[in-house]
């Protein structure tokens, strides 16, 4: 039998979810603070890119809350868990830890396992997590189709070009690239300066990510 709806909102379910999670996040050696708020929508690298969720530090917050973001096509609850899981990790560890050695550590003392750009729960956390789903019934929100032009979206384009720059200090030098040629053969290069930023793509291999990376 399915359980009735215990939240109205996507909100209120990952604010519970988070909030049942602290004594486990807790007992692995790190506080969870109670600043935090969430939402579903696209992370800052947009529907096209890699990222299915992503966590913005207090700092960045004019009132001190961290924000965590799960993309909006995202809507199995157990996934929806296992991301806010990762998430977690970037607010329990010190600003500018990233992916490295103080998130890896707190990532593995909570139960994700993988690599760390993408870590996700192990078995027995993830069986933790079905528990958990399951305690807080329905998820109140719905896979948004990506496929679907929205009624304010501009329309699609066969070719676009995006901007490459390079980010020296000073330096300026940019170029426009068409995507194909990015996922096939990466980044291009500043004659000078080397691997360039390019707006609206990343590399494969970072697929969440703290908001201040």
């Amino acid at each position: 039998m399915t359980k009735p709806n215990q939240h109205q909102t996507r909100e209120s379910w990952l604010t519970a979810a988070t909030d049942a999670l602290r004594g486990h996040y807790e007992q692995a050696g790190f506080l969870l603070p109670s600043t935090i708020r969430f939402s579903f929508g696209f992370p800052s690298t947009g529907k096209k890119g890699k990222r299915i969720g992503e966590c913005w530090h207090s700092t960045a917050s004019a009132d001190s809350h961290w924000e965590i973001f799960i993309r909006a096509d995202q809507a199995d609850p157990a996934m929806v868990l296992g991301i806010l899981s990762h998430e977690l990790v970037h607010v329990a560890v010190p600003l500018g830890s990233a992916h490295g050695p103080k998130f890896r550590k707190a990532a593995l003392a909570v139960g994700l396992e993988g690599k760390m750009t993408s870590a996700l729960p192990g078995a027995v956390f993830a069986a933790k997590l079905a528990t958990l789903a399951a305690d807080l019934g329905p998820l109140p929100h719905g896979r948004l189709n990506f496929d679907q032009q929205g009624e304010d979206s501009p329309k699609k384009q066969t070719t676009r070009l995006l901007k490459a720059e390079c980010e020296a200090a000073g330096c300026g030098y940019n170029v426009r690239i068409v995507r194909k040629w990015l996922d096939t053969l990466g980044a291009p290069h500043c004659p000078a300066h080397g691997a360039m930023a390019v707006e609206g793509w990343e590399p494969d291999d970072e697929e969440e990510g703290e908001g201040e990376e």
